[in-house]
């Protein structure tokens, strides 16, 4: 394709995929909107990929209404995965100077604050039973980043996580999907336009528009590694309407 230099990518891409099966996550998380088509890459590059265990989460600078979404976003995933044991999440972010990441990663610890107060709501001693509840769940849960970066400088915060350990970085001269509406197949419903020009949007789906070229990067990467071109398409479709919705109820 034209400007897109398909062997680098699918080359990192496998890169992703290996940490991937390396770390053995219990769930992946896939920030809307920007890593969606890293999904739909990785599952071509791996066609054992875990759909499965993908969630769709609305980490993304287009919601306002951010922190209050994924705070109802994370307490549907834990009505949902009751947490009794240890886990692994590794969240798949796209990454210029690192802050959604970091957003992300506040949000998750944030996450844990929020569960624990819930869990304790009511008990006698509550104070103490939100501490040990939040113990509980800090050694349970495992979160990790795999972070696809464009090459140039990382906030303070990213690159503290890195030092931490917490992030696996992987760098691209240009992440072709970064940005570029056509290739993504993601449109989301516009809540209002600001005094700016910009849009604000809802966390729902107005359409899924898969253009010819962003099918047409799909299928290049496809042939570049040997799958067959005909049978590739966007993927989760239903649990990216899924994922969002479980940020509004």
């Amino acid at each position: 394709m034209k400007n897109i230099n398909i062997p680098e990518l699918a080359k990192k891409f496998k890169k992703a995929s290996d940490i991937i099966r390396s770390e053995s996550p219990d769930f992946i998380f896939a920030p809307v909107t920007g890593s969606t088509p890293f999904i739909d890459i990785l599952h071509i590059i791996d066609r054992h990929f875990p759909l499965e265990i993908v969630e769709y989460l609305p980490n993304s600078s287009r919601f306002d209404n951010r922190e209050e979404l994924m705070k109802k976003w994370y307490h549907n995933f834990y009505e949902e995965n009751e947490i009794g044991e240890k886990i692994k999440i590794l969240s798949i972010d796209e990454v210029l100077s690192g802050s959604s990441a970091v957003k992300g990663f506040k949000e998750f610890k944030k996450s844990i604050e929020e569960r624990a107060k819930e869990k304790a709501k009511g008990l006698s001693d509550e104070i103490s039973a939100i501490e040990q509840y939040k113990s509980r769940l800090n050694k349970n849960i495992k979160y990790k980043i795999i972070g696809m970066a464009e090459r140039g400088a990382k906030e303070y915060s990213f690159r503290k996580l890195m030092n931490n350990k917490l992030v696996h970085l992987i760098n691209f001269d240009v992440i072709p999907t970064i940005d570029n509406i056509s290739l993504n197949p993601i449109r989301l419903k516009i809540s209002c336009k600001k005094t700016d020009g910009r849009l604000s949007y809802l966390p729902e789906i107005e359409s899924f528009e898969i253009t010819g070229e962003y099918l047409n990067l799909l299928r290049e990467i496809g042939k570049y590694v040997g799958a067959d071109p005909n049978k590739i398409n966007p993927v989760n479709l239903s649990k990216i309407e899924g994922g969002l919705k479980k940020s509004r109820y």
